[in-house]
């Protein structure tokens, strides 16, 4: 075996400048699907963060038929009795309590329809980033009644700033239509227009007497999580914590935010089939690099072949430099991929994206933040040196097709 590795090691190297590009050609492709897929796992990573705590976390504990029918007669009962036993739960690092509803902002001189929010002020500051993206005003206190912040495309529609007047209007438990007067205490920008045109933040408590709720209810308890990981466990246990409360369900973000989903699931989908097609090309290459190898060595494996070297044998050796050019390429590639990843974390891309940039409805920091996981670096590494190990069935075959008598003619 060692006898094997080193004229395997050697055997490559007989044409150092076609080893040399080859292993070049392998390990940028392998280092760019690297880079690449690190960039995929950290922007979704970090944009999930950003949403989530925005939104009602990674569970969302609400009446079993308001998903269907968002209502806010469709209300959860007994909200702090309910929050007690989730936040004991091992894995849950907090919950938030909701009050969402649709409904119409009106001032002098216009109206706009927007998703009316009542929030608990401190803890949304505490954990949504929208509070950190004020342009005028302050946010809300704990201490606020009728108080209201709201975006900047709905501020310019309604002509509105910090201190005036806005009529709130919507459908209370038993359907009646409301109104509740509130002052615009601070003016957000996002970036993204569903936000900025549509969303209006009130006290908790406000929205709960805009809407009609007892103290002790809301449309929605959102669950946040020490670790995304720990999402499918714990909606299970959370599941059976509500087993006596038939009319509450618990669904993932998956479900509360559908269209964010299926867009992060058709952008990774396409972002792995371009990383393919990638890797594809530089495979070309490479089993160009093994089948000339074998052919021009066609003289060689006849005198082995003639001094009673087993077929099996010179196959083996085949194959063991198909890995070690793999092996060399591939260590290459994920080296080179993941220190240019490591050099691109925390890259500000202000420059060209301004303050953010608008990924499925939803704004994304302009600052990179890659993430390199197990599968991106060793599972590609690994798998590109299975796929050139693969190539050298094709000269493996073709050493059965060698007349002896023929190639030392």
């Amino acid at each position: 075996m060692t006898q094997l590795l080193l004229l395997s090691w050697r055997s490559i190297w007989r044409h150092p400048r076609r080893t040399v590009l080859t292993i070049a050609s392998m390990s940028l492709a392998l280092a760019l699907a690297v880079v690449f897929l690190a960039i995929g796992d950290g922007l979704y990573g970090r944009l999930l963060h950003e949403v989530l705590r925005m939104q009602s976390g990674q569970l969302t504990v609400e009446h079993a038929r308001y998903l269907d029918a968002p209502s806010v007669n469709l209300a959860v009962d007994r909200v702090a009795t309910l929050r007690a036993k989730l936040e004991r739960l091992p894995a849950v690092a907090t919950t938030k309590v909701l009050v969402v509803s649709q409904g119409v902002a009106n001032s002098a001189d216009g109206a706009v329809g927007v998703a009316v929010v009542g929030v608990e002020p401190t803890r949304e500051a505490a954990l949504s980033p929208l509070p950190k993206r004020l342009v005028a005003g302050r946010y809300l206190d704990d201490q606020d009644d009728r108080r209201a912040v709201l975006g900047v495309e709905s501020a310019r529609q309604l002509k509105v700033g910090v201190g005036d007047k806005l009529v709130l209007s919507g459908n209370d438990v038993d359907g009646q239509l409301v109104q509740e007067m509130a002052r615009v205490k601070g003016i957000f920008r996002t970036g993204a227009l569903e936000l900025d045109g549509h969303l209006v933040q009130v006290p908790i408590g406000f929205g709960r007497k805009l809407f009609g709720l007892r103290p002790e209810q809301a449309t929605e308890v959102g669950i946040l999580l020490d670790s995304p990981d720990a999402e499918t466990p714990m909606l299970e246990q959370v599941r059976t914590l509500l087993r006596n409360r038939q009319e509450l369900a618990v669904w993932p973000w998956q479900k509360i935010i559908p269209e964010l989903s299926t867009f992060m699931k058709v952008d990774k989908g396409s972002n792995v089939v371009f990383q393919v097609v990638i890797l594809l090309m530089a495979a070309f290459t490479i089993f160009n690099t093994v089948l000339m190898s074998a052919l021009e060595r066609k003289r060689e494996f006849a005198v082995m072949l003639a001094l009673g070297t087993p077929p099996r044998r010179v196959k083996f050796q085949l194959l063991l430099e198909s890995v070690a050019l793999g092996a060399v390429g591939s260590l290459v590639g994920v080296l080179l991929g993941s220190g240019v990843s490591a050099w691109l974390d925390g890259y500000d891309l202000t420059r060209w994206l301004g303050d953010g940039m608008e990924v499925g409805g939803f704004l994304m920091d302009p600052v990179l933040h890659l993430k390199l996981t197990l599968l991106t670096t060793v599972g590609l590494g690994a798998a590109m040196t299975a796929a050139v190990a693969l190539m050298s069935l094709v000269p493996m075959a073709r050493l059965k097709h060698i007349r002896v008598t023929d190639a030392f003619r």
